[in-house]
């Protein structure tokens, strides 16, 4: 059996927030872990939850998600991050590939298509990382801590 992948969540709209993670308990094969309000506590958490995948938005209030992510990568080469964005801003999304983001998705994407478009890719990659997890001793957060 797969074990599911890990998402969490980071973006500072409470009702969005609390939808995605819905969608994502929802759906076969993935798991919410957590869910964040802000870039700030996003940093100091998400290194030792260490998720598959981190669905975040480019515009939180304070710290921005280009530079949560920026600063996330270097201790998280192995988790894909993934920028949400109300608008196709193109230099915002080049910015937020360049901080090491995987790729990113339009809000108003329905949540079934938000999720899809993961199942492919990050299943490929989710063996990888939790081989490489394994042989380095990487801490995983408590699996029965949930969203």
């Amino acid at each position: 059996m797969n074990k599911p992948i890990r998402v969490s969540i980071v973006d500072d709209e409470v009702d969005l927030r609390e939808n995605i993670a819905g969608f994502v308990d929802a759906a076969k094969g993935f798991r919410c872990v957590s869910v964040h309000g802000s870039a700030e506590e996003a940093l100091v958490r998400l290194p030792t939850e260490k998720p598959d995948v981190i669905l975040m938005d480019i515009n939180l209030g304070g710290m921005s998600g280009i530079e949560c992510v920026r600063l996330l990568k270097p201790q998280m080469r192995d988790t894909q991050m993934v920028m949400l964005t109300v608008f196709e801003d193109t230099e915002k999304i080049f910015s937020a590939l360049a901080a090491g983001a995987s790729g990113y998705l339009l809000k108003r994407l329905a949540p079934e298509k938000i999720i899809g478009s993961h199942s492919r890719s990050a299943r490929r990659r989710l063996a990888d990382v939790r081989a490489h997890r394994a042989q380095s001793g990487a801490i995983v957060a408590n699996p029965s801590h949930h969203c």
